[in-house]
C-alpha cells in the first residue's frame, strides 16, 4: 500500500458549526500529520488526494473550502522555520524508502 504526503488546506466559514467530526477524520486518516500554517495541514496517509478529500468532505459544509494536493518536496518552496523544512524532507524521504521497499522482488522460497 503506497504512502502519499498530501497537503491539506481549508477555511471552515460556520463560526457557530461543530467541526470536531472533520479534525477527527482528518487526523484519523493520517498516519502522521504536520501543522504550522494557520488551516494547513501536511499529512502522510495511505490515502491519494482524491480518497482523502472524499473522508472530508461529509465533514464540511457548502459554504466551506477544501482544496488536498500532493506534494513533491523537491518542489516546494516558501518561508518555513527550519524545523518545518526538515520534517517535509525526511517524510518524503522516508515515503521514498518504502515505496522502494515494496517494489523490491523477493525471491520465491527454495523448494525441498
Amino acid at each position: 500500500m503506497n504512502l502519499h504526503l498530501l497537503l491539506v488546506t481549508f477555511t471552515l466559514r460556520n463560526l457557530n458549526g461543530d467541526y470536531g467530526s472533520f479534525f477527527v477524520a482528518l487526523r484519523g486518516n493520517a498516519l502522521n500529520w504536520w501543522h504550522f500554517i494557520e488551516q494547513t495541514v501536511i499529512v502522510t496517509t495511505h490515502h491519494d488526494a482524491d480518497a482523502f478529500a472524499k473522508l472530508l468532505i461529509p465533514h464540511i459544509e457548502t459554504t466551506d473550502a477544501l482544496l488536498v494536493s500532493e506534494i513533491d518536496a523537491d518542489k516546494c518552496q516558501g518561508w518555513l522555520p527550519k524545523v518545518a523544512w526538515d520534517w517535509i524532507r525526511n517524510t518524503s524521504d522516508y515515503i521514498q524508502r518504502e515505496r522502494w521497499k515494496s517494489l523490491t522482488v523477493k525471491p520465491p522460497p527454495q523448494l525441498k
